[in-house]
């Protein structure tokens, strides 16, 4: 029997993701938590074998959980799932321990296989074939992106990247469309929370 502990913010993909793994043969959901910081307690108490996670929460995200995790139960096994799969947080899972990173929505079938095969073999990472650009960004707005998380106002990106003010405002414009944020501030925090810009 495989026992798992599932890691999600989001009361109904946690409920959602234990009802579906539950109906499989083979598995026992031992424990839900709401964040990373829950769940060390939980994993340290319940032992699970595998750990299915969620990689952007609130209190600690997943990436953060896996470094504490895998110090205190260095057997357990982590997948981590991802909303936004980027590329570099593929390999940012696979040095940090973790044996798979999948998108959110990954179907049952391959889901519960990666399962299976995390928990038997000892090497085995899971990984999309797909692999996903590292950013939804083109060079040159993360180039403005960079900037901005610098504090730098428009006219002084404009004269650090050879460009007009109004091509700088256009570049903005689709950096906030692309990462869904109203306006600069947000973007770059967003574009920390999702892996594209490091602290």
């Amino acid at each position: 029997m495989i026992s798992i502990m599932i890691v999600d913010d989001h009361p109904m993909v946690r409920e959602g993701l234990a009802a579906m793994l539950e109906s499989e043969e083979g598995f026992e959901v031992v424990a839900l938590a709401p964040n990373g910081e829950a769940a060390l307690g939980i994993a340290e108490e319940k032992r699970p074998g595998v750990v299915l996670s969620d990689v952007r929460m609130p209190k600690m995200d997943g990436f953060t959980m896996l470094g504490h995790l895998k110090r205190l139960l260095p057997e357990v096994k982590v997948l981590l799932l991802a909303g936004m799969p980027l590329k570099e947080e593929e390999e940012r899972a696979r040095q940090g321990g973790a044996s798979g990173y999948l998108p959110k929505d990954v179907d049952q079938d391959r889901l519960s296989q990666t399962i299976r095969d995390i928990a038997e073999k000892p090497d085995y990472f899971a990984a999309e074939e797909f692999q996903a650009a590292p950013s939804p960004l083109t060079s040159r707005e993360m180039d403005v992106l960079k900037l901005v998380a610098q504090g730098r106002q428009r006219d002084q990106i404009a004269t650090a990247l050879g460009i007009g003010a109004e091509s700088v405002k256009t570049h903005l414009k689709g950096i906030m469309t692309k990462l869904n944020c109203p306006n600069a501030t947000s973007a770059v925090g967003r574009a920390y929370e999702l892996g594209i810009l490091r602290a």
